[in-house]
């Protein structure tokens, strides 16, 4: 299995684009576009605006988040 996305490489703005991985972001993070620092994050690659966003959502579903969207194939 290939992962479709590299959270290291890819940009949280770029991930949003992509409706499976927009879909498990905002399950786990329902108010991430109403928040103020969406706007910044999304310049951001994916597993650092996760580091950031773990002080807020928790470790626990920022572990969630991480393993559904590596989960998703090529």
């Amino acid at each position: 299995m290939t992962a479709r996305y590299d959270l290291a490489k890819i940009k949280l703005g770029k991930l949003m684009t992509d409706p499976d991985a927009e879909g498990i972001i905002l399950d786990v993070i329902p108010d991430l576009k109403a928040s103020p620092t969406y706007l910044v994050a999304r310049t951001l690659t994916a597993s650092a605006a996760l580091k950031l966003a773990e002080a807020q959502i928790g470790a626990e579903k920022a572990s969630e988040l991480r393993r559904r969207v590596e989960a998703l194939e090529a």
